[in-house]
């Protein structure tokens, strides 16, 4: 008698509990033509991915504008995104050689017959094969005059093979709800991708603070690569984790490249930020080292004169209200009574209205200044004054496509560690926001709380040109990037003053 002995193979899958991500903070080089400084990048692309492999890194991310540099016209810069074209090509070969997901931004041309040839800043994800998974097309445009905004539909996403689903947009497309918060609303999305080619901007636009900001309060990891020109204001690079409890930065004052890799945990959700803590312990927390921010170059577009000011007496422990047309706050602020200096200023801020961008913010802050005048605040002080709690909150409107986010900034220009939010989403019209420091601070420059919103300002004073491209307004802003540009020229004339004899 015959015996079958069935036997049954298990296949067994590894799920993936975590990935290496990389992020690449670069400074572009150039070259006699468009096309070889495009290839010159793609060279030094090519070198970073290497030492990404020798990492065994997932995911790579390069920043917006790497291989062109910013250029105002992109004809020239633009590629074609066809199998055959040599720089699609090269980075398809690099993914593919490499093993790894590849995320690159470039200039892109769309010709069809009888229209005009379209260019899109567009990001595109290159999967380990080789292949093109994923592209966006950047919506929210600033100062790209010869570009076209990418569908505003967009909801661009993609799924890895160990096991995350990332969604993707460019530089200044997160301080708007398209694509920043929509893109959430697929409830799988929990890893965000963020190209940027960002300028700094005191005090509640700088770099590292707004993507930290972003990351915290949407409760996702966040892959940033900036392009690193620091004497232009351009730079700082991150790797942030959904739960907070990593914050890998990088922010330099000289111009430079560094790639920065971390593991993130693999999750199955986004954080739940609804829950606000109870308990602040006192204790210092552990500093995210300093940097070189002496040559890093910040424009400040503060104006004391439409904010609500309260100044701080360090020497109390302060509890106050304020309010700016509809928009009110309530700040603690205690000092350490043993590390208060006393030739320090602070003031708490609140402002409801029109932003340089032309649209309507939502600020409440604690603010540095550089002494009594209302005027210096915002600015980069050194500030030595050590806090045992900040906390800022209120009931928010939730009104037409309203989001908030923390805001955090030392002089290093990083943010805050062991920090605390939360929105509650506790009503239809409102919402309960809260910041609040986990542990005691010191260095602090900027504590608070920001939104923004797509409803009519309070008082009804609509900027002369509030339905034009935000990318093209603001002459504060205008001529902060003209000194800039005043700035390079001399000192590429004269040498630097740091550094002149």
């Amino acid at each position: 008698m015959l015996s079958h002995t069935h036997c049954v193979l298990f296949l067994l899958v590894k799920i993936a509990t975590a990935y290496k991500a990389g992020v690449v903070e670069y400074n572009p080089l150039t070259a006699d033509t468009p096309q070889n400084t495009i290839l010159k990048n793609l060279d030094e692309y090519r070198s970073y991915a290497d030492r990404s492999r020798e990492q065994a890194v997932d995911i790579l991310v390069f920043p917006e504008y790497g291989l062109t540099t910013l250029v105002e016209n992109p004809a020239e810069y633009a590629v074609e995104l066809t199998d055959d074209g040599k720089i699609i090509t090269e980075l398809a070969a690099m993914a593919k050689e490499r093993q790894m997901y590849l995320v690159v931004n470039l200039l892109e041309m769309v010709k069809e017959p009888n229209k005009e040839t379209a260019y899109y800043n567009t990001n595109l994800v290159f999967g380990r094969n080789g292949t093109i998974i994923a592209k966006y097309r950047k919506i929210n445009l600033y100062k790209e005059p010869n570009v076209t905004p990418g569908d505003a539909n967009q909801r661009v996403t993609f799924r890895t093979d160990f096991g995350v689903t990332f969604g993707m947009f460019t530089c200044f497309d997160i301080l708007f709800a398209n694509p920043s918060r929509t893109l959430l609303e697929n409830g799988n999305v929990t890893d965000v991708i963020y190209p940027t080619a960002w300028f700094s901007i005191m005090p509640f636009y700088t770099s590292l603070e707004v993507q930290n900001g972003y990351a915290v309060a949407n409760g996702v990891n966040l892959l940033a690569a900036n392009y690193g020109q620091p004497k232009n204001g351009h730079g700082g690079t991150g790797i942030y984790s959904a739960d907070g409890t990593k914050m890998n930065v990088y922010i330099d004052g000289s111009p430079s490249s560094k790639l920065v890799v971390d593991e993130l945990t693999v999750r199955s959700q986004r954080q739940d930020m609804t829950s606000c803590p109870t308990i602040t312990p006192y204790g210092l927390p552990g500093g995210l080292g300093e940097a070189n921010i002496t040559s890093y170059v910040t424009g400040t577009d503060f104006e004391a004169s439409k904010y609500t000011l309260q100044r701080v007496d360090l020497a109390q422990n302060v509890s106050t209200s304020l309010c700016h047309n509809q928009l009110c706050c309530t700040f603690d602020v205690l000092a350490d009574p043993s590390n208060t200096n006393t030739q320090e200023f602070y003031q708490v801020a609140v402002y409801d209205g029109w932003s340089s961008y032309n649209t309507h913010i939502r600020l409440c802050s604690l603010v540095v200044c550089a002494n009594e005048s209302q005027d210096s605040c915002g600015a980069r002080v050194n500030a030595t004054t050590k806090f045992r709690k900040i906390t800022v909150k209120g009931n928010f409107p939730r009104d037409d496509a309203a989001f908030y986010t923390p805001l955090t900034l030392n002089y290093n220009l990083q943010p805050l560690s062991k920090t605390q939010y939360c929105d509650t989403n506790n009503a239809t019209d409102s919402t309960f926001v809260q910041l609040t420091t986990g542990l005691a601070q010191d260095n602090v420059l900027v504590f608070g709380l920001f939104g923004q919103t797509n409803a009519p300002v309070p008082d009804g004073n609509d900027p002369e040109d509030k339905d034009a491209d935000p990318s093209g307004s603001s002459a504060q802003m205008d001529r902060f990037l003209i000194a800039l540009l005043l700035g390079s020229f001399l000192v590429s004339v004269l040498g630097s003053p740091l550094t002149r004899q």
